[in-house]
């Protein structure tokens, strides 16, 4: 038996993506930085992941270049590499570092320019292989072993730690004990909604229906989708993109130039191996493109109302606050001073001229820094001015692009295919204004302000029940549809499949139904042309275009599913208006460093929880974090991870 100086602690990291790496260099660079003899116990630290070390299911190597990141090269990192108070380790590079070092493994993707997820994998394939020969190299560290493996079960042990149970592609089984647990799961599997249950029921056992459930794109495989089918996409987010490139230029298609401008910049030569794609989503339109800008947040963009010496007297005086009361009013004076600002600089005859144009911005402004707390009387007052600088014209309204064919009515479905294209090429338009944009500008401030928004819901700052009212409820669908949609691009590739007969979208808040010899889709807001009643639009594919549901509840992987069913896990609960507790989606966990908790609400000190099953006390758990942002703000991953290494080494 060694004696203390050689004693070994066990430490397993179970799921080795990309949260799996930023622990592992968050260890290493605490080991490099700490002094001789700091940690007697030697560690032996056990990888277990049944997909490759680094990349992980997600960012696989192998998976098609047509899938892309949704954030620039400049944006993303898996390490401390340059973030201000975290001490990199010597295997730190961001991915733009990363690139830039290694032009043929990263396809020589630019700064500005949006990676395949499968060249972002080869950089987390890098870092992984770099950390771990520095830990290997490191006197504290005793080995570093992969298990090519799914941990099946979790069993804390009484005496500290936990049994795991794995098992391998071939079905072999084997335990795995360890001092400390670290879950980096990513994303799960997780079981359908009933309705969702209903239309795989529909198509189990047909040869003429088929329908795919909510799945990573690149686990899916796209030749199965017949030439011609028809093909009922739902959702209209990242994933619809990501299918729309599969089913084109994975075809065989071609997108040319055409010299037009924005909106019409692309025609597409069809290969004749295409399907027919018919979008739907609740708000009935795509999410709009980013703006072409050079950084994360628009550099001409800072929040003046919603500022942390604002949001603190609002602290010191409501406690928790809500965010339609206290923070929304704030944020929105911002959106609206940006984009108005934005106008007068842009676009001053609008408003009469430079020198109106400027009256005008200085009257509102002052508006905005006497306005009271209530967004609706700040833009009827602000409306007031707007009318007589220009008469006419409508005073910017952020909140109705949440829906913004809600309360519209149309004749027929090619009325509704012809306003979302007019839709969907002004937004191009205005992308590719990037900051010369009033209305990307307006985006940015709000994207700007959902960011500190994040940050104040890690802290503990907004209340539960209007996280679940308002940020879940129409904060988040707001923000996503404006702020987080693909690149510019990708949006015109959608428009010219549209224009070459390729793809609809259905009417907003669509209701789908297995018919007998299909599946079907009609929105109670578009007529049909030739009947009283709805334009109905029919299929013999049905895809879910979305990932499986980050709920713990709804996780169908066996490991998240035992440890529920055993009390070794439970669901967070919110307090919703009603005082009663509510599930969270993500397990129930104390504090930063985030041990995890028992259904009886005992913690398991030696069980850590990073990433996306900690959206029960964060927002927006599926974001990389920002390479050079401040671990208390865009990179709070890092700091989680920082805080679990911590607490690991002092065992």
């Amino acid at each position: 038996m060694p004696d203390a100086q050689e004693a070994v602690r066990r430490l397993a990291v179970v799921g080795a993506g990309p949260r799996g790496v930023m622990l592992l260099e968050r260890l290493l660079a605490r080991l490099e930085g700490s002094a001789p003899g700091a940690h007697p116990a030697r560690l032996r630290i056990d990888v277990v992941d049944p997909y490759p070390p680094g990349p992980g299911r997600v960012w696989r190597t192998d998976q098609s270049e047509l899938y892309l990141m949704n954030t620039p090269a400049f944006f993303p990192t898996a390490c401390a590499a340059d973030n201000p108070g975290l001490r990199p380790s010597t295997a730190a590079q961001t991915f733009d570092q990363w690139r830039r070092v290694h032009p043929e493994a990263s396809l020589g993707v630019q700064r500005h320019q949006y990676p395949a997820r499968a060249v972002y994998g080869r950089y987390l394939r890098h870092l992984y292989q770099d950390v771990v020969a520095g830990l290997r190299a490191r006197p504290e560290v005793a080995d570093v072993v992969e298990h090519r493996a799914e941990v099946t079960a979790l069993h804390p042990t009484t005496a500290g730690g936990a049994r795991l149970e794995l098992r391998d592609a071939d079905g072999a089984a084997s335990e795995l004990a360890a001092d400390a647990v670290v879950l980096c799961l990513g994303h799960q599997p997780a079981e359908l909604s009933p309705g969702q249950a209903r239309m795989a029921a529909a198509a189990r056992g047909r040869d003429d229906l088929h329908y795919q459930g909510p799945q990573i794109p690149s686990d899916v495989d796209w030749d199965t989708v017949e030439p011609g089918a028809r093909v009922l996409v739902r959702g209209m987010g990242l994933n619809a993109f990501d299918l729309l490139a599969q089913l084109t230029q994975g075809r065989g298609g071609v997108y040319r130039r055409t010299g037009d401008g924005p909106g019409r910049a692309l025609a597409y030569e069809p290969s004749g191996r295409e399907p027919r794609v018919h979008l739907m989503s609740r708000r009935g339109v795509p999410y709009l493109p980013k703006a072409e800008v050079d950084a994360f947040v628009p550099r001409g963009v800072t929040l003046s109302y919603l500022s942390d010496a604002a949001v603190d007297a609002l602290s010191a005086r409501h406690g928790a606050l809500d965010l339609a009361e206290h923070l929304w009013p704030l944020l929105h004076r911002d959106v609206v001073r940006h984009y108005y600002a934005t106008l007068v600089r842009a676009q001053p005859e609008i408003l009469g001229g430079p020198v109106e144009a400027r009256r005008f911005l200085d009257e509102l402004v002052g508006q905005l820094e006497e306005a009271g707390r209530g967004a609706p009387v700040t833009s009827a007052h602000a409306e007031e001015l707007l009318q007589r600088y220009a008469p006419g014209r409508r005073f910017l309204d952020i909140l109705a692009y949440t829906a913004p064919f809600e309360d519209a009515v149309f004749a027929s479905h090619e009325d509704y295919q012809r306003a979302v294209a007019d839709l969907m090429e002004q937004a191009c338009v205005e992308a590719a204004l990037g900051e010369e944009s009033p209305f990307m500008m307006a985006v940015g401030a709000l994207h700007a302000g959902r960011l500190r928004i994040k940050a104040w819901v890690a802290e503990g700052r907004i209340a539960e029940d209007s996280r679940i009212r308002d940020v879940q409820g129409w904060f988040e669908p707001l923000v996503e549809g404006l702020a987080s949609g693909p690149p510019l691009w990708r949006v015109e590739q959608m428009l010219a499949v549209h224009r070459a007969g390729l793809l609809t979208w259905a009417g907003p808040a669509p209701v789908v139904d297995a018919e007998e010899r299909a599946f079907s889709v009609r929105s109670p807001q578009v007529g049909a042309a030739d009947s009283l009643g709805p334009a109905v639009v029919e299929g013999e594919w049905l895809v879910e275009a979305m990932m499986p549901p980050n709920r713990v509840q709804a996780a169908s992987s066996p490991l998240i599913r035992g440890m529920l069913d055993d009390g070794v896990a439970a669901a967070g609960t919110w307090e919703d208006e009603e005082g009663v507790r509510v599930p969270a989606t993500g397990f129930d966990v104390t504090g930063r460093p985030h041990r995890l908790r028992a259904a009886d609400g005992a913690v398991h000190e030696d069980v850590y929880v990073l990433g996306l099953q900690l959206s029960g006390v964060q927002w927006g758990t599926a974001i990389a974090a920002e390479a050079g942002a401040d671990p208390a703000g865009r990179a709070l991953f890092l700091a989680d991870a920082d805080a679990v290494a911590q607490a690991v080494l002092a065992g």
